[in-house]
C-alpha cells in the first residue's frame, strides 16, 4: 500500500531532479511492499501532490558523524540535521527508484484529509495502479 509524506519544496524538487536519491524516516510502514510500492510527496504547506517514488529498498542504521557525513549528500540535507533527526536512536534510509511527477494532483484525490506529520495510507493505491 502507499503511503503520503510530507515535504518542504526544496527537498521536493531534489527528488524530482534525481539528486535526492535517499529518504530518512524513523520506520518503515508495516502496509508497503518495497519494490512495488512507494510514497507520494504533499509540498509543505499546500494541498499539491508533486511526485509518488518507488522504494526499492530500504536499511535501517544507527548514525554516528562518519555516518551522517557519508549520507549527507545522498539525502540532500546537513550532516548537522542528520545527527539532530537521528538522536542516536534507529533511522531507515528508504532507496529512490522510479519517480512520477504530477501537476494536478490533490491530497483529498488520496483520501487523506490533512498532511501527514509522519506518514498516512493511502487506502486506494497500491504500486504504481494510482
Amino acid at each position: 500500500m502507499n503511503i503520503l509524506i510530507t515535504l518542504p519544496k526544496d527537498l521536493l524538487e531534489k527528488i524530482i531532479s534525481g539528486e535526492k536519491e535517499l529518504e530518512m524516516r524513523k520506520c518503515i510502514p508495516k502496509h508497503m511492499k518495497i519494490g512495488e510500492d512507494g510514497f507520494f510527496v504533499v509540498e509543505k504547506g499546500t494541498d499539491c501532490v508533486r511526485c509518488w517514488c518507488r522504494v526499492d529498498n530500504w536499511m535501517g542504521t544507527g548514525m554516528d558523524n562518519y555516518r551522517a557525513h557519508w549520507y549527507a549528500n545522498r539525502l540532500c540535507v546537513s550532516q548537522r540535521y542528520i545527527m539532530e533527526y537521528a538522536k542516536g536512536k534507529m533511522v531507515y534510509l528508504w532507496k529512490i527508484g522510479k519517480v512520477i511527477t504530477f501537476d494536478h494532483l490533490k491530497r483529498d484525490e488520496l483520501l487523506v484529509d490533512k498532511n501527514p506529520q509522519q506518514f498516512a495510507y493511502c487506502p486506494l493505491s497500491y504500486g504504481e495502479s494510482f
